[in-house]
């Protein structure tokens, strides 16, 4: 009888472990920075924005967005993910301050904003 709780015991155990091991091996999700070389900018101006990802997949397409009232358009602005950065440009033709952040798949970046006068 000994011998079987003992059995029992040590199964038991080697299931806990291997749960625990399988949760921590899990993939951190996915995530995206954002930096604008300029946040104050004159009309028709390039602003350079950079990143760097962490969990997406070499060559990745990050794509830059606008905040449109309360909702986020994507503009025709995208780059590919390169040893987990990324770069892209954009010139402004719209005064006021534009709200602009990345996308890729269900990663999204911090909003940055860009006052263009």
């Amino acid at each position: 009888m000994n011998v079987r709780i003992a059995a029992v015991s040590v199964a038991s155990a080697a299931l806990v472990a291997v749960g625990a091991t399988s949760a921590v091996a899990a993939p951190a999700p996915a995530s995206i920075t954002l930096k604008a070389n300029h946040t104050t900018v004159k009309l028709g101006d390039v602003v350079t924005f950079t990143g760097k990802s962490t969990g997406l997949k070499e060559g990745s397409k990050v794509t830059l967005q606008v905040k449109s009232g309360a909702t986020w358009k994507s503009l025709p602005v995208t780059a590919k993910v390169n040893h987990s950065a990324y770069k892209l440009t954009d010139k402004f033709q719209k005064k006021g301050v534009q709200v602009l952040r990345v996308k890729d798949g269900a990663a999204v970046s911090k909003a940055v904003s860009v006052t263009v006068r």
